[in-house]
């Protein structure tokens, strides 16, 4: 099963940041792996794109599958001519370092999620611009003396946008991500306000760039490279995906043909993991426990899971859940000075 799609007509290039093909150059080829798609590098760095990071949507029926990959996914917005573009909120539930990851009191992770509109909406209106967050992660309890908690590693994204939703004019969207590993920068804290308190150290901190161009994001990129360059271990990334916030708009990329397919993004929950775990995570028939911030098997009841007494099939895995709100709108590009 092909985790993404791309053109037939040529090769598809993308901009990477960080990891082995920082400021190159990737290309899929079709046909180059027998186990699904090869992604090359400029420099000739192989990307395996089963140990990348994508969405699935969690199912919200409990008939079928528990997660859904990104093509099967319906929009729930129905969109039009006469409203095209959608509104989207994120919110970071809740993270899973895997069990297989040493966490020590220095241990700290930095976030970056960048969503925009696709260079290929039919939106013609505005220049492509994105939404970036970066976030900082405390992945230990100095309060506890112990990790995290999937629960306690937990983002409202929309506030830091100043509770403005992203705009995606015309309902196709591009969206990337990563998780990097490291240990604390002495000026980490001057970026990444963690607010205090009597019970303890929030454990999260987002910075929201509402609106920015390539440039802006660039500049960030570099900013934030220059705090994550102590030993980085880049544990969560993704190739930047094409995703259809709407039906308008997955017809309109698609153009009816059967043949090409686009992932969508819905309204609901959605799950960021690697795509060689979406087996595991189905075999499991997970259910979302939002209490404690964990996936766990659609048979452990909460009783099992605070006394501990199964075994966790997902314990070795790395994921995130996150909350997605949707909005269909038509943006208006006009502005008048009288």
């Amino acid at each position: 099963m092909a985790l993404f799609s791309f053109p037939d007509e040529v090769l598809t290039s993308y901009s990477l940041r960080s990891g082995a093909t920082a400021g190159g150059v990737v290309k899929v080829a079709r046909g180059a792996a027998a186990e699904g798609l090869a992604v090359t590098a400029d420099r000739g760095t192989q990307v395996d794109l089963a140990k990348q990071f994508v969405i699935f949507q969690l199912n919200p029926q409990l008939d079928g599958p528990a997660v859904l990959e990104s093509s099967k996914v319906e929009p729930k917005i129905d969109g039009s001519a006469s409203e095209p573009d959608v509104l989207v909120a994120l919110e970071l539930l809740s993270f899973h370092l895997g069990s297989g990851e040493q966490v020590d009191p220095g241990s700290r992770a930095t976030l970056r999620i960048n969503f925009g509109k696709d260079e290929s909406s039919t939106d013609k209106r505005f220049d492509t611009a994105f939404w970036a967050v970066a976030a900082g992660l405390n992945l230990y309890n100095q309060t506890k003396k112990k990790a995290a908690e999937p629960k306690e590693l937990k983002a409202d994204l929309h506030k830091a946008f100043g509770n403005r939703p992203v705009e995606i004019p015309g309902g196709l969207g591009r969206l990337s991500f990563e998780i990097v590993k490291h240990t604390e920068p002495p000026w980490w804290k001057r970026i990444f306000r963690f607010l205090q308190s009597d019970t303890g150290e929030a454990l999260v901190s987002a910075l929201g760039f509402p609106a920015v161009t390539n440039n802006a994001i660039q500049a960030l990129d570099e900013l934030l490279n220059r705090l994550v360059d102590a030993d980085p271990d880049p544990l969560f990334k993704s190739l930047p995906m094409r995703l259809a916030l709407s039906k308008f708009a997955r017809d309109e990329f698609t153009g009816g043909n059967p043949r090409v397919t686009v992932g969508g993004l819905s309204r609901g929950f959605c799950i960021m993991a690697r795509g060689q775990d979406f087996d595991a995570v189905n075999k499991a028939n997970v259910t979302y426990m939002s209490t404690y911030g964990k996936l766990v098997p659609r048979d452990v009841s909460e009783a099992d899971l605070v006394r501990g007494a199964f075994d966790d099939p997902l314990a070795h895995l790395t994921y995130a859940v996150f909350r997605v709100g949707t909005k269909s709108t038509k943006i208006d590009p006009t502005f008048n000075y009288s």
